[in-house]
């Protein structure tokens, strides 16, 4: 009899301790606070700084402090160019970067880097948003990584030290810093020489005379100090820089999911607009503090912009063809960018 009650005592004891680790472990797990790094190029003085602070402080209000972020800017943590990767594998957990510095990692993102498809960076950070989400192929590109918002920059200008370009024989033989590929493909076709160069060498590149002039959008003038050391600026709206912003898989998996939803609500399309937003209106300052530096800035027209076109445009059939010998859905994607943004 006794044995009897032994036994039945040990078995209700067990359950009990069972019990107490079931609840000690989702005590644990709910209440666990996750401290994450964020990594990025950009100096600690860009507005983009300002935003992850401000993403950061959202983040930890949202999630009760279980998610708490420091960032790292200046490229402190990985190269510019080595971002996603450092992404991917885990050597970061969050990761900011222009997608152009690792060429051919992403063909269908670069979509968005061909020339004149967005006049500003709300239509072209909503517009690759939407092309993300509508086209599974693009998974591929984000592999071990969750992609929270990707964005472009307000549109791209060509600035010059020491001579106007305002035809394209001014451009022939220049040496131009070029942030992409696709850039790269149709300033060698107006007789130009392409230096592809990440942003935060083109300062020194231009004052030392590495180059001789820049593509970059116009919130670059003044975020990056160029209007320091150029004094030309030829108006055409070429072409927009992409960018990511990632998060390990494996990082963004070891949360609780109401801590998952909480990322997922702060990032995603407004996340796209609200940066796109920022850079139009640093853009719009950035021109008012050119003219005030005395930038000389000339607008194509038109009529130059057709004569210009003839030689940029054959880069966006020749990336069609690229993409879709990739076996990727390139003339799709391009239509439907071109449809989104209502040109």
């Amino acid at each position: 009899m006794r044995s009897k009650y032994w036994v039945l005592f040990l078995i209700v004891l067990g359950l009990g301790l069972l019990a107490a680790c079931g609840d000690g472990d989702s005590e644990n797990a709910d209440g666990e606070v996750h401290e994450l790094d964020f990594s990025h190029f950009f100096p600690p003085t860009h507005f983009m700084e300002e935003e992850i602070q401000t993403f950061a402080a959202d983040l930890e209000d949202a999630t009760d402090g279980r998610v708490k972020i420091t960032s790292y800017p200046g490229a402190s943590l990985a190269a510019p160019d080595e971002h996603f990767d450092a992404a991917a594998t885990g050597s970061v957990d969050f990761a900011l970067s222009v997608h152009g510095y690792t060429p051919g990692e992403f063909p269908l993102t670069s979509v968005m880097e061909l020339p004149f498809m967005a006049d500003n960076a709300v239509n072209g950070s909503t517009n690759l948003w939407k092309l993300l989400n509508e086209f599974d192929e693009f998974d591929d590109e984000y592999a071990g990584t969750v992609p929270l918002w990707l964005y472009t920059t307000d549109p791209g200008q060509l600035y010059t030290v020491d001579k106007p370009v305002t035809s394209i024989e001014d451009l022939k033989g220049m040496k131009i810093r070029s942030p992409s590929p696709e850039t790269s493909e149709w300033l060698e076709a107006l007789g130009a020489t392409p230096v592809s160069m990440p942003m935060n060498e083109n300062f020194e590149a231009l004052e030392r005379g590495v180059v001789d002039g820049t593509i970059a959008p116009w919130e670059a003038v003044t975020t990056w100090g160029l209007d320091e050391v150029i004094n030309y600026a030829t108006v055409g709206n070429f072409y927009s820089t992409t960018m990511f912003v990632v998060m390990n898989e494996e990082a963004f998996d070891s949360l609780a999911e109401e801590d998952q939803e909480a990322i997922r609500e702060l990032t995603g399309e407004k996340m796209a607009q609200r940066t796109g937003e920022v850079f139009d209106q640093f853009g719009a300052d950035a021109v008012e503090q050119a003219k005030e530096k005395g930038v000389e800035i000339y607008e194509l027209s038109e009529s130059e912009l057709a004569e210009w076109s003839e030689f940029i445009n054959p880069t966006i059939e020749n990336w069609i063809n690229s993409v879709n010998e990739q076996g990727l859905p390139g003339q799709e994607v391009y239509d439907r960018a071109v449809e989104l943004s209502g040109k």
